[in-house]
């Protein structure tokens, strides 16, 4: 037999469950070539490690040439075996996790920053109410981006995230809480308050610095990636605040987080009718079956910050 593999029995060894995870990174990047960042080897390892699922499964898995990466009918059928079996693992742990934290368990959550000066977002008290159903759990929290939190999620290394909700990925379940609002800020010593007090036009701050997050695609949907012109990006909003408190940037911070700061008075909107937008505020979940304590998390989320009545929010621009 090819490469001394035995066919597949219905026995899983670990050597099992590696090849068909690079299987599955393969499938999800769409080609050898694009999976080899996240896989960290390189192609010839890669295609050695589909070849050997193959002769494992006895069945050929997908077709790659000149016409690029295709999954055949029985590679459809193994990829979809992948995820529910992987599925089902990341549940058994969470289940043992649970089980080893009696009688509760751990949760980890991701969170965006400055939230907690907003007085839509009572997270205290959903800790305070979860606790007192559920004394023992231990969480886990960290503070990263909205990216990093929805792939963190989708890989299994965060059980919940808060996030502002950019798009929505199949992979990922939302539970929207409120919107927020954001409005483009200078201080009183930029150019753009001096000599206009801050009513300008689309036109009049083209040429003055922006500081920004780095996703281009939310400054074309705001209308202004064409006129704000970002010479500074920044992943955290006290990094945001900072810049523009130089009074060389223009940058978009929320009323609650300006009023919280200590050079409050510092800070003044820019035509607030023209350069404003609104952002979802969402819990996001792996799709699938949660852990009960996960699901019992969500729950308390929903009923002390999210609004059930509130329809779905989206990201609107007025500029």
């Amino acid at each position: 037999m090819e490469l001394g593999l035995k066919r597949f029995t219905g026995r899983i060894s670990d050597n099992d469950l590696r090849l068909m995870r690079t299987f599955a990174t393969v499938v999800k990047h769409g080609g050898f070539v694009a999976a080899e960042s996240e896989l960290q080897i390189g192609l010839p390892s890669i295609s050695r490690y589909i070849k050997d699922l193959e002769i494992r499964l006895g069945v050929r898995l997908c077709d790659r040439g000149r016409r690029g990466f295709t999954l055949t009918a029985e590679g459809k059928l193994v990829h979809d075996a992948c995820q529910q079996l992987f599925d089902d693992l990341g549940m058994f742990e969470s289940r043992v996790r649970d089980i080893h934290a009696s009688p509760a368990g751990a949760i980890r959550v991701g969170m965006v920053d400055a939230l907690v000066t907003d007085p839509n977002f009572r997270l205290g008290e959903v800790f305070d109410s979860y606790k007192q159903s559920y004394p023992n759990v231990h969480f886990n929290i960290a503070g990263k981006t909205s990216n990093f939190i929805e792939q963190e999620v989708m890989d299994g290394e965060l059980d919940v995230g808060i996030v502002f909700e950019r798009r929505r990925m199949e992979q990922l379940s939302y539970h929207f809480l409120y919107e927020e609002i954001s409005y483009l800020y200078c201080t009183e010593d930029h150019p753009v308050w001096q000599k206009r007090k801050g009513n300008v036009t689309a036109e009049d701050i083209a040429s003055y610095e922006f500081v920004g997050y780095p996703f281009e695609h939310e400054m074309e949907k705001l209308g202004v990636s064409g006129i704000l012109r970002r010479t500074a990006t920044v992943t955290h909003m006290e990094a945001l605040s900072m810049m523009i408190s130089s009074g060389r940037y223009l940058g978009f911070l929320t009323d609650h987080y300006v009023a919280s700061h200590p050079d409050a008075k510092r800070f003044h909107k820019i035509s607030p009718d023209t350069f404003g937008y609104a952002s979802n505020i969402s819990v996001i979940t792996r799709q699938g079956r949660l852990s009960p304590l996960v699901t019992a998390f969500v729950d308390h989320v929903d009923a002390i910050i999210g609004a059930p009545s509130a329809r779905k929010g989206h990201l609107r621009a007025v500029v």
